[in-house]
């Protein structure tokens, strides 16, 4: 490092070097959970295997750990750090107010506060500094500690595994409170077990509780002479692991034997109660006075008494355990069907031990501590005491209450609770009596653990020494013996000999007794010789057994009646059963013999008398719960032989029914290795611990067996493999989320410890004639480990030298990391296949190996590159190469993942020269095994997120190599680094540093890797997911420096951010694709899933978002080069804040010699980057971030546990990182918050709901400060441009600087950004003003707006800036008249569209914002001369008279917003009045009026080719507004702005970016998609015309495929759909009364939407004016006659209401033929009122006259609002025979429709059938008939009306018959009869007129001129 700056050199010294001890060995102590491990009683020699397994579960854990230089942490809390920031104020909603001021005189108003240097005459420069200065105060040194987390779980972190624990299962505590009988005579005892019906098994030991009072207590205190504590629980643990709904909880009551039948013994617990005085209660004192006297007497004996049983089906939540299936199974990465429940609640518990929470989440646990009371009680049958019987009760209880029917009960109270056990239960026993932690001293009655005898095979490897046994006695027939024997007892004892002395006191006792005792009694059940037993007898087994322990058992007959001299036992038998057979522990079901005699000394060996002749006539079961005993033959024969060579043993052994030689010793060995895997997989996976150490142990030491050298290696290494195949192939065992099984990864990173090169110690003797021993001394322990065996001929001798020289030669040991890596290589077949499809196992045992080795040998003497042989090195190279060759299996992905977290663990131990060369072959190599590009990059993305996640990453990349300030020089070596500065290099060096280059790629490997493959995941057509997991990898580097608090400081910031400065070419490269967030949608969660393109659509580039206020459709500066955006939103998100990152953290010198450098086209790239941040970054209020990872909790546990009890580097360093690295800021108002992890980016999105308002609280100010921060940084970059582009180009930039500047101000800002910008911008306008007022027009039009719209802020420090700036662009604008009456002309416009749409707008701050400006302009000294100030004051009052006109307007109701007066006042200004039209166009679309919306736009574009005919004569541009009446008539008042009012030469007039010919299309195109919305096809094609010939000429034929398409979308529509559309509604509305004020009397026609009813429209206007005028004065009136103004009340406003139809001429309807013109350009409507003579509206036929209104509006509808004056009225009266006439026209008509309709339409043919032929309507035409026809009238005035309505019936006959005979056509069977009845309706209708259609007036068919012939001659 010679060649570094002194500063570089120390930085490098601090941060970059590896640290020494970066490897450590940690023993960390087994957790236990009783006070004192379990053990072997003491002083008893062990054999060999049980202390192994003693040693194994008592062994300290040994954990590697790699301690951490300067790189990625894995995970951090960063405690929140607080700072003197101020808070940024985030956009407020502004309050409303009243709008009633009329007063136009601002100078009434207090202004607001000036700033105080706006007018001071300062340098542009000394300006800027200014600016920068106040930007970096105060800032936040950490960007992304603001950022949400990346949304993925991370696949670099490797989930720590479970410690190796007991296994416990769901866990109920059971208290028994009460139990007794109506009457108290004698002691009761309960023994309590659980019980499965399904399964038919006992599930858990028996607990043995006392409940009597002390007073029964006593009767048997001859019997007890002892009562230890623990033996005085009366509560009990039970462990479920497989609950259902069949689990039974049976509380089994026994009593003191006494004479007589269980039935006569209760006979009085049914019939006495203690409460009944007289003779009951003396027979209750003789009952309690035998009962005490049986208790002396046989008070150590127990008969069965009663049962009861309790169903926990409601204890268990079997519906939220399944529900909790899923979760576990994802969770520990299970295949297999979700309905397979073997390990299901196995996973459920591990899923809770995972959860931080101190409670354990068990789904027991949502029931909350139930007590009971029960009543009744079965009494036992004495011939059905066996489980069997007890099963079949159980059975029959379950299925109904029939079983007390059966059963006889006796009446008693048993009280007990049932509650959820609590993990830190105080004061509680293990199975074995031991104290459990957390155990107090004041010693009450004991808990006690219930051990669990599970239906089904528990996984889980022993951790705790337990060795115990269960007797159980089940059934006795001593039917065919002859003596008497009736009242059967077996008295069971644990013997060690023969004698009776030998009785071992290891069974455990019951209840109110010694913990421990010699002898057990079972239960006696009265007189019968074939007894049934259930007794469970519990014992605690030796750790040695030798062959001399068996169980004893002596049959009594026990006398209850007592007998002069007689003994109460009488032995009339014996039987016994060897504890050991061939060595091994004798378990299962026996029937043994019972022999007669009194046993002699040596009864194993004698042959005693039998009964009936040795015949089994005894069946007992044995059971046993060992940790020792492995139960298994393959596992015994492995575990014996293993042994052999340990301790010295006597050849031949003895094994199970063979023996073995010493010659036989390594075959047999050999075969029990291999046969290892065969054994069952629970006692495998329960003794997996052991079986692996002794498999490792023989890989690596050779053994001397008969002389000859005996090599296990392979064998071991093959067995490994076989069962590390099992366990992942077992769907019963669980996995973690990289595939790997829980059960191995536990054990490599638990228990696995090297098999130690021990010294060899040969015992001294004569070696010719002894075996030669040698020891091995290992580690913690004095196990013998190996044995040598030098000869077994006596009589050759050997020296003594000789045989150490042999000996040590043959024994010296190989390292295990060497061996199992040749193993590796030199595999074939399966085993192969195997070893690499589970590589990750034994790559993780090779690295912990060799992090022993190295920890083991001298470090400092061993440097990295010679620690390892180069044999291993070679062996490494290899099982890289295989894995390559193995990534194309299906296994890939884990391989792959496996790989990289070897090769990362093994920078820590390797030299890292040859690791990165490993790296670099293998992902050379995966480019030619993979064919799809997404699948390459994504695995080679794994790999290095995983190595880049190295505690030593930086230090890898060397990134103290960088040079923060100058480029790289080219040579990677570190002595040639020069640290020169930035100047004396050339140019494309700098430029060089932002690229990715090969030099670079050499230098920083990892990092150039990480690049390489973004650059080819964006380069490519990469699928999304891809290049969001190449852009997380990036952020979640990024973020680790950020949280890292030894990155803090600014220097080493300055170097890393230099590492990753090819990030911004990339970046750059992939604009194109970048997601747009210029383009908002109306629904917020739109943006989220649509990645929308920048849209090139010329309409939109110009008014694509002009319905939006923030985004006014901008085109970005290179929009060109823009094609389709392919990265998502949150992508997009990510690579933007890394770019932000690097921007912020990176020399400002350097990047501003980098701007300086480029060419104008990249500066504009970098500009429309910071374009699309400011939208990215925008703060959005109350919006859930879109990072919240969509994870759920138990993930979240996990994810936490695994990093948060990780010891080591990772752990340490986020122990360090919880506390605050040098804090030294005051705190102030606001925490500088950060994203913590428990609190946000954990929570899912849609949980938002139980987020407390803290969170959210703290959430929204965490996102305002990252949007402030962000914003900051995009602000720093434009004055870096501003400042350093050169001067050709900077022209160029301005706008493009503006623009960005603008489109921040239109998004929301906190204060804090806005007070900067608004500097920035008065510094731009101070600047370059003349160039922005003349060349960039359309920015200072936006910049308006953006001003004027914060000038109406509601906070004061935002209003303060944006008045300064507005009156700054206003004075420097002042220079040239003409930019002068621009910028009032766009001020004024900026007006008009704020005013009309934005809701924040409030015009109480606007006004005093106006006369904040005022102030300014009186106090200006140096404008005072000028005619400056004077203007000013003369345009804010205009501006504030507008204003005015707007807000009155805003009273009106939305849908007119058209005031006359107002749309005069626009009319002298065309740019005013297309503003005023696209405000109403989206005040319509947010309606969904979307016809008026576009008619909107129709008038708008009229506006521009009125101005577009004046301004150029085209022949392919439409002649001002008179091309567009095909659209609507309504466009003809466009051309109302003539030429004496319009001038397009006067500056300020028609400069809008819509006045050109793109302009024009653009709002054409608009309409007619509004058209197409809003379902009037035709109008598309009319909008279309007009459009067609500017395409054509400008020969866009890419548009005019586009156009031509929607026309053929449109002419579609039409044809589908016709006469299915829905156009308007339309309803008169009349206004009367003085409130209306210029409305009254005033009467409008409403266009409503479709289907619109009378009650819907009036509610609302009711509502409405409701509100302008109070509920109460306003009333509708109901009915449509005239209105009279003097029966009105004055103080009330009247509103009339009716439905009016479109009225059209009959020569109007020749034109109208379709449905669309039949709804299209109405502004006639008619309405009818009927009325009577005398006044009422309805009356007889005869008398019924009926008004005709028709109404005349002043446009025709469609229009731009959706209400229009009526300006001519008239009305028609019809005579009762007019009206009826107009009734039958109507009703023919209806007929003939339906009757044509095609395709016919039966139903409807029917409906308008029955109605005028049906039998219930005959009176309806045929009553109008009778009345106007029947009768000539009197009237000669009536004559042509009577004949109207004579032929009217006429054709309605006629019409009539033919409906008939079309429905008759069109019926199905079942319809005849209806038909039929059809028909003869019509008949009879036809009959009934036809007098009446027949008759003719006479006087109508006379001629009415005499024509005379005259011939002329």
């Amino acid at each position: 490092m010679t060649r570094l700056n002194n500063s570089d050199s120390e930085l490098a010294q601090e941060l970059g070097d590896f640290p020494e001890d970066d490897l450590d060995i940690v023993f960390t102590p087994k957790e236990c959970r009783t006070l004192q491990p379990s053990m072997p009683e003491d002083g008893v020699e062990l054999d060999s295997h049980v202390r192994d397994c003693v040693q194994t579960y008592i062994r300290e854990w040994l954990i590697e750990m790699f301690h951490a230089a300067l790189g990625v942490p894995h995970h951090f809390v960063v405690s929140q750090q607080a700072g003197p920031r101020q808070v940024p104020g985030l956009p407020e909603e502004a309050s409303r107010t009243t709008l009633t001021s009329s007063d136009f005189d601002l100078r009434s108003l207090q202004p607001d506060p000036r700033l105080e240097n706006l007018l001071r005459h300062l340098s542009p420069e000394e300006f800027e500094r200014q600016n920068e200065e106040a930007r970096r105060t105060n800032r936040h040194a950490e960007l992304l500690a603001l950022y949400p987390a990346v949304d993925e779980v991370s696949r670099e972190i490797r989930p720590v595994p479970d410690r190796p624990k007991e296994h416990l299962g769901n866990r109920i505590l059971v208290k028994l409170q009460t139990l007794r009988f109506d009457i108290e005579i004698e002691p009761l005892f309960a023994c309590i077990a659980l019980y499965d019906i399904k399964e038919r098994k006992k599930i858990s030991e028996n607990f043995h509780c006392d409940l009597n009072p002390d007073s029964l207590r006593g009767f048997l205190r001859s019997h007890t002479p002892s009562i230890d504590l623990s033996t005085q629980a009366r509560s009990a643990v039970f462990s479920v692991t497989y609950p259902s709904s069949d689990i039974y909880l049976v509380i089994k009551i026994e009593k003191v034997l006494q004479q007589g039948e269980i039935g006569d013994c209760a006979e009085p617990y049914m019939v006495l109660k203690e409460s009944e005085a007289g003779k009951t209660k003396e027979k209750i004192e003789k009952l309690k006075a035998q009962a005490e006297s049986f208790c002396q007497r046989l008070g150590k004996y127990r008969m069965p008494f009663a049962w009861i049983p309790i169903s926990l089906t409601n204890f268990f939540n079997l519906s939220t355990l399944e529900r909790e299936i899923p979760e576990a199974e994802g969770l520990n990465g299970r295949k297999g069907s979700t309905g397979d429940k073997r390990a299901t609640l196995l996973q459920a518990r591990r899923l809770s031990e995972r959860s931080l929470s101190s409670e354990d989440t068990y789904p027991v646990s949502n029931f909350k501590t139930i007590s009971l009371t029960l009543n009744t009680f079965f009494k036992q049958e004495g011939d059905r005491l066996s489980d069997e019987d007890l099963f079949k009760f159980l059975a029959d209880f379950k299925r109904s209450s029939s079983l007390q029917r059966r059963v006889k009960t006796l009446p008693g109270t048993l009280k007990l609770e049932i509650s959820p056990a609590p993990e830190n239960l105080g004061y509680c026993l293990t199975p074995e009596l031991l104290p459990v932690k957390p155990f107090p001293e004041n010693r009450n009655r004991p808990h006690k653990e219930i051990l669990e005898f599970p239906i089904r095979e528990v996984y889980v490897p022993h951790t705790i020494y337990r060795n115990l046994l269960y007797v159980y006695p089940q059934r006795l027939n001593f039917a065919n013996r002859p003596a008497s024997a009736r009242n059967i007892t077996i008295k069971i004892q644990f013997m060690c000999g023969e004698d009776p002395s030998c009785a071992m006191p290891v069974i455990f006792g019951k209840s109110s007794g010694p913990e421990f005792v010699q002898e057990i009694y079972t239960a006696i059940t009265y007189h019968n010789k074939s007894p049934d037993f259930y007794e469970e007898v519990k014992i605690k087994l030796p750790a040695k057994l030798t062959e001399k322990h068996h169980l004893l058992f002596t049959f009594y007959h026990i006398s209850c009646q007592p007998k002069q001299g007689a003994s109460v036992e009488t032995a009339i038998g014996y039987s016994w059963l060897p504890i050991l057979l061939n060595d091994r522990l004798q378990t299962g079901c026996y029937c043994l013999p019972v022999a007669l005699d009194k046993l002699p000394f040596h009864y194993s060996i004698h042959s005693p008398e039998w009964v009936e002749g040795h015949k089994g006539v005894f069946g007992v079961e044995v059971q046993a719960v060992s940790s020792v005993h492995t139960q298994d033959n393959h596992l015994e024969k492995f575990f014996t032989l293993c042994h052999s060579l340990e301790s010295q043993v006597t050849f031949p052994i003895r094994l199970m029914d063979q023996k073995i030689t010493e010659a036989a010793l390594e075959h047999e060995l050999k075969l029990s290795i291999i046969c290892l895997n065969s054994s069952r997989l629970e006692p495998l996976v329960l003794f997996l611990h052991l079986v692996l150490d002794k498999l490792f142990q023989l890989a690596v030491q050779p053994m001397v067996i008969a002389g000859q050298t005996a090599n296990f290696s392979q064998f071991a290494f093959e067995s490994v493999v076989a069962i590390v195949n099992s366990l992942h192939n077992s769907k019963d065992l669980s996995k973690d989320q990289h595939g790997r099984n829980c059960l191995l990864a536990s054990y490599v990173y638990y228990v696995f410890r090297l098999p130690d090169p021990q010294r060899e110690v040969v015992k001294p003797g004569n070696i010719g004639a002894r075996v030669a021993e040698v020891f091995f001394l290992s580690v913690g322990s004095k196990l013998l480990q190996s044995r040598v065996i030098s000869c077994s001929n006596p009589d050759i001798t050997v020296t003594q030298t000789a045989t150490d020289e042999e000996v040590k030669s043959i024994m010296s040991s190989k390292h295990f990391h060497e061996e199992l890596a040749l193993q590796m290589v030199v595999s074939t077949g399966m085993v192969r296949e195997s070893v690499f499809k589970y590589a990750w196992f034994f790559f993780e045992l090779l690295i912990k190996s060799m992090a022993q080795y190295v920890h083991n040998i001298e470090k400092q003497d061993n440097p990295r590159r010679s620690r390892f042989s180069d044999r291993f090195k070679d062996d490494i190279t290899t099982i890289v190469s295989v894995v390559t060759s193995e990534i194309e299996s299906e296994q890939a992905e884990k391989i792959n993942i496996s790989l990289a977290f070897f090769l990362y663990d093994l920078l820590s131990l390797m030299d890292r020269g040859f690791v990165f060369n490993l790296i670099k072959h293998y992902c050379n190599q995966l480019s030619n095994k993979l064919n799809s590009l997404s699948t390459l990059i994504s695995m080679r993305l794994e790999f290095l997120r995983i190595l880049c996640s190295h505690e030593n990453y930086l230090n890898l990349n060397l990134f103290f190599m960088t040079s923060a300030s100058a480029p790289a020089s080219p040579s990677p070596s570190l002595s040639s680094q020069n640290s020169s500065s930035c100047s004396s290099f050339q140019d494309q060096k700098i430029a060089g540093m932002f690229d990715l280059s090969a030099e670079y790629r050499q230098q920083h490997f990892l990092t150039g890797l990480l690049f390489t493959e973004l650059a080819a995941a964006l380069d490519a057509d990469c699928e999304g997911w891809v290049q969001r997991k190449a852009v997380s990898a990036i952020l979640s580097l990024l973020s680790s420096h950020d949280l890292d608090p030894r990155c803090s400081k600014k220097e080493v910031k300055i170097k890393i951010a230099a590492l990753y400065l090819p990030l911004v070419g990339i970046i750059l490269d992939s604009l194109p694709q970048l997601h747009d967030f210029t383009r908002r949608t109306g629904n917020p969660e739109e943006e989220q899933d649509s990645a929308g393109a920048i849209n090139q659509n010329v309409a939109l580039a110009i008014a694509g978002n002009q319905f939006n206020l923030r985004s006014s459709g901008i085109s970005l500066v290179s929009l060109p080069y823009r094609q389709s955006a392919t990265l998502g939103p949150d992508t997009t998100r990510n690579l933007l804040i890394c770019f932000l990152w690097i921007m912020k953290n990176a020399d400002q010198n350097l990047i501003q010699k980098w701007i300086a450098d480029l060419p104008s086209m990249q500066l504009n790239r970098i500009l429309d980057l910071l374009f699309i941040c400011v939208s990215c970054f925008e703060y959005k209020v109350n919006k859930v971030s879109t990072q919240a990872l969509q994870k759920s909790r138990d993930v979240k546990a996990r994810l936490e546990e695994a990093l948060l009890r990780g010891e080591g580097a990772r752990g340490e360093m986020m122990k360090r990182c919880r506390i605050p690295a040098g804090n030294d800021r005051s705190a102030g108002l606001n925490e500088n918050l950060r994203w913590r992890k428990e609190q946000t980016h954990w929570r899912q999105a849609n949980e938002r709901q139980d987020k407390t308002k803290a969170e959210l609280d703290q959430e929204a100010l965490i996102s305002g400060n990252l949007a402030t921060e962000a914003n900051l940084i995009v602000l720093d970059m434009q004055e870096n441009i501003i400042q350093v582009g050169n001067a050709e180009c900077r022209d160029n930039l301005l706008g493009g600087v503006l623009k960005v500047l603008v489109n921040s101000l239109g998004c929301d800002q906190s204060t804090t950004y806005l007070t900067h910008c608004f500097a920035t911008l008065r510094a731009l306008i101070a600047k370059f003003g003349d160039f922005l007022f003349e060349e960039e027009v359309e920015q200072c039009a936006d910049l308006c707006q953006r001003v004027l719209h914060h000038c109406s802020s509601s906070i004061d420090i935002t209003r303060t800036q944006a008045c300064a700036t507005l009156y700054l662009l206003m004075r420097y604008s002042f220079s040239s008249t003409s930019n002068f009456a621009r910028v009032k002309m766009q001020v004024t416009m900026s007006l008009a569209s704020l005013v009309g749409k934005s809701p924040e707008f409030n015009e109480e701050f606007l006004r005093r914002s106006l006369r904040t400006i005022l102030a300014y302009a009186e106090e200006d000294a140096d404008m005072q001369a000028t005619p400056f100030p004077i203007q000013v004051k003369s345009f804010m009052t205009s501006v504030a008279f507008i204003r005015n006109f707007h807000i009155e307007m805003c009273l009106e109701q939305v849908l007119d917003l058209g005031r006359p007066k107002i749309a005069k006042g626009y009319q002298t200004s065309p740019d005013l009045r297309l503003t005023w039209l696209q405000n109403m166009a989206e005040k319509h679309t947010k309606r969904k009026c979307y016809t008026e919306a576009a008619m909107c736009l129709v008038h708008a574009a009229a506006l521009v080719a009125e101005y577009l005919s004046m301004l150029e004569d085209r022949n392919y541009l439409p002649v001002g507004s008179v091309s567009f009446q095909n659209i609507s008539s309504n466009a003809l008042e466009e051309s109302a702005v003539s030429d004496d009012v319009l001038s397009p030469d006067e500056d300020g007039i028609c400069s809008g970016r819509y006045f050109s010919e793109s302009g024009l299309v653009g709002l054409l195109e608009q309409a007619a998609e509004l058209f197409s919305t809003g379902g009037l096809y035709e109008t598309v094609n009319e909008v279309y015309k007009i459009v067609i010939p500017i395409l054509e000429a400008h020969r866009d034929f890419r548009k005019l495929t586009l156009t031509h398409s929607k026309l053929q979308k449109a002419f579609d529509s039409i044809i589908n759909k016709g006469q299915k559309r829905m156009f308007g509604t339309y309803f008169r509305v009349g206004f009367y009364g003085s409130k209306f004020g210029d409305l009254d009397e005033q009467e409008f026609v409403y266009k409503e939407p479709a289907i619109t009813k009378l009650p819907e429209i009036s509610h609302r206007l009711e509502g409405f004016y409701g509100q302008c005028f109070g509920e109460d004065a306003v009333e509708v009136i109901k009915d449509s006659a005239p209105v009279d103004k003097r029966k009105l009340d004055p103080n009330k406003a009247y509103i009339q209401i009716t439905f009016v139809e479109p009225y059209f001429d009959e020569y109007e309807m020749k034109d109208r033929v379709t449905y669309f013109e039949k709804n299209f350009n109405l502004c006639r409507f008619m309405y009818t009122t009927p009325f009577t003579m005398d006044g009422r509206p309805r009356g007889e036929l005869s008398e019924q006259y009926k008004r005709n209104t028709i109404l005349t509006t002043m446009h025709a509808f469609p229009y731009i609002k959706t209400r229009i004056n009526v300006i001519h009225k008239e009305e028609f009266i019809l005579t009762p025979i007019e009206v009826a006439i107009e009734d039958m026209r109507k009703k023919t008509q209806e007929l003939t429709a339906a009757t044509n309709q095609e395709p016919p339409d039966a139903k409807m043919l029917q409906m308008v059938l029955q109605g005028s032929v049906g039998a219930t309507v005959n009176q309806g035409p045929l009553e109008v008939a009778q009345v106007f026809l029947a009768e000539i009238p009197a009237d000669p005035k009536l004559y042509r009306h009577h004949n109207k309505l004579r032929l009217c019936f006429k054709e309605f006959i006629m019409r009539c018959g033919e409906a008939v005979e079309k429905n008759k056509r069109l019926i199905t069977a079942d319809q005849r009869e209806y038909q039929l009845e059809l028909k003869k309706n019509y008949g009879k209708l036809k009959e009934n007129l036809r007098p009446m259609i027949e008759r003719k007036i006479p006087e109508l068919y006379k001629p009415v001129v005499k024509v005379h012939s005259t011939r002329y001659s």
